[in-house]
């Protein structure tokens, strides 16, 4: 990675995590936000995967670790192309709060 593309992704990580709180209600745009990012990450446009092609990288913020799971195990060859950031780990008994994931990544 050039120190170009990890200066845009280091600033779009900033960027992201001011904007993107951690829980969001179902209608708001927060929630709209995650809904976007799952779409990307799972199901990404032409448009976007040729973005990737040319090396971005797209941060994606507050997802599930199921979601993260799911998209390294279907999308694999994508990987390069995705950085993960506060992940949400559900606790095993599922009681109790979930634990946020957080590498201080600003």
């Amino acid at each position: 990675m050039t120190f170009s593309q990890t200066f845009v992704a280091l600033c779009a990580a900033s960027l992201l995590s001011c904007s993107v709180s951690a829980h969001a209600d179902d209608d708001s745009p927060v929630a709209s936000s995650l809904d976007y990012q799952i779409k990307r990450l799972l199901t990404p446009s032409v448009t976007e995967l040729a973005v990737e092609d040319r090396g971005s990288v797209y941060i994606y913020d507050s997802l599930e670790m199921k979601q993260v799971d799911a998209a390294l195990d279907q999308h694999f060859d994508r990987i390069e192309n995705m950085m993960f950031i506060r992940i949400h780990h559900l606790p095993p008994t599922g009681s109790g709060p979930g634990l946020v994931e957080d590498d201080d990544c600003e």
